[in-house]
């Protein structure tokens, strides 16, 4: 349904917002569910690593930045196709959305195979970009790198699947699955770490056979619904240009993300090993607001998108409002967490002394940002079903990529200060939180405006 109303502000209050919050917490729901199991997972999986000390946590989390890096690669296509799909199925296009899948799937095949190959060949010297200065590490995390890599092809089709079905509308089918291998994860991680005794090549053994289950169990879900599978359609390019161009700008805004971590470990590993370690159980920690926000963001997509695809204006503006206000119950309660229970929530990982200081300073620093940067996945999930995917990017690549010279400026003011990193991290996502809610507030108004002049 158009907006046709002469006055926006009169028609956003005939909403029903509170309807709006409802659709995006049913639709969230399992996506969080699955979000907090793939934390569940990550935590467990640093508390069997950390039965073998920090320095392997330190080795598992450096082949860790660049699975990271190829999640990021995988967006070129995962997050266009999700698009794409919600604008289809809000068009009521079914075979649109048909050939977009179509159209996907090889491409994500391909690529997935591509970012593979390169991993494994070019491991030890990735690895050595991160300069831990320790060769019993990298020799670790090389190893760690070479085995895990072999899971891309089946973990960016996994993520694919994701996508597309949560812009079909579905976000039981993918949390079903994803549940599904996330518990086998941890039962093989249990029998390959110890009771065969493989250490941490065991994890990686069993992300694999996880993940390639993942991917049978979706091709069989995606056989069983006629909305999406792809039969009766053929390749076009054009289909695959338009999913390209809505992933390029969040690949480059990942990669570059990754990037600045590998950067800011390098500033890190001046700490030792175990700065490096904290920082990855901190992030664990910190999930408990970015996973959850991230299950919103995945809604705010689907039902934004569907809504612009209907040209229901009013809807998406809805939705945007209705996202706002839980980033803000969902910020406000992590930040509380975070800061009031600091040196408890790290101690659940690491036991040691010193890990434990330095792991109650990060988390009472990034306590302090975890508004801001729900804020930010609410706007992006926003900006993403609204088919503006470059605004989002710009702007978290800019904030991110000033971490660098923040953290630097800081060691040198705080005279080597470890917490002067942290602070450059957490300055920053307050920055992009404030800064894209803004844009998307300005740029929509405006859209409307000129849809009225038209």
């Amino acid at each position: 349904m158009a907006l046709h109303s002469k006055d926006f502000s009169v028609a956003v209050n005939r909403a029903r917002p509170n309807l709006i919050t409802i659709q995006l917490i049913r639709l969230a729901l399992p996506v969080i569910a699955s979000s907090f199991m793939t934390m569940a997972y990550n935590s467990i999986n640093i508390i069997f690593v950390g039965k073998f000390g920090s320095e392997a946590v330190a080795a598992v989390g450096s082949a860790g930045f660049y699975m990271n890096l190829s999640w990021g690669v995988s967006s070129l296509l995962t997050v266009g196709a999700g698009i794409k799909v919600s604008h289809a199925i809000g068009e009521g296009n079914i075979h649109l959305a048909k050939s977009y899948v179509k159209n996907g799937i090889w491409a994500v095949i391909m690529l997935a195979l591509l970012c593979s190959v390169l991993l494994i060949i070019s491991r030890t010297y990735l690895i050595g970009l991160i300069q831990l200065n320790n060769p019993a590490i990298e020799k670790a995390a090389a190893g760690y790198l070479l085995l895990i890599a072999m899971s891309i092809p089946f973990l960016f089709q996994n993520l694919f699947f994701t996508s597309i079905f949560i812009g079909y509308g579905d976000s039981r089918s993918p949390f079903r699955i994803n549940a599904t291998a996330l518990i086998m994860n941890i039962l093989l991680d249990f029998i390959f770490i110890f009771q065969i005794g493989l250490g941490i090549r065991g994890a990686a053994i069993a992300t694999i056979l996880s993940q390639a289950t993942a991917t049978l169990l979706f091709y069989r879900k995606l056989n069983k619904t006629d909305d999406l599978k792809p039969m009766g359609t053929t390749y076009q390019y054009a289909l695959l240009k338009d999913i390209l161009k809505l992933g390029l700008s969040p690949t480059i805004q990942r990669i570059s993300f990754t990037a600045v971590a590998i950067m800011m470990a390098r500033i890190i590993s001046d700490w030792g090993a175990t700065a490096i370690a904290v920082q990855k159980v901190g992030i664990q920690i910190e999930a408990i607001s970015f996973m959850t926000a991230g299950g919103f963001v995945s809604a705010l997509s689907t039902i934004s998108g569907q809504a612009y695809g209907a040209k229901d204006y009013r809807k998406q503006w809805t939705a945007f409002r209705s996202g706002m206000y839980l980033a803000f119950v969902i910020g406000s309660i992590t930040s509380v967490l975070l800061i009031t229970f600091p040196g408890f929530l790290f101690s659940i990982f690491l036991s040691d002394t010193e890990s434990i200081a330095m792991g109650r300073e990060y988390l009472t620093i990034l306590g302090f940002s975890q508004l801001f940067m729900c804020m930010e996945l609410m706007a992006t999930g926003a900006f993403f079903g609204w088919g503006r995917t470059n605004i989002p990017a710009i702007t978290g690549i800019l904030f991110t990529v000033l971490r660098i010279p923040m953290a630097l400026i800081f060691i040198d003011f705080w005279q080597h200060s470890l917490s002067s990193v942290w602070w450059s991290i957490s300055i920053s996502s307050i920055a992009k939180g404030v800064v894209l809610v803004t844009l998307y507030i300005v740029l929509f108004k405006l859209f409307i405006k000129k849809h009225h002049s038209n």
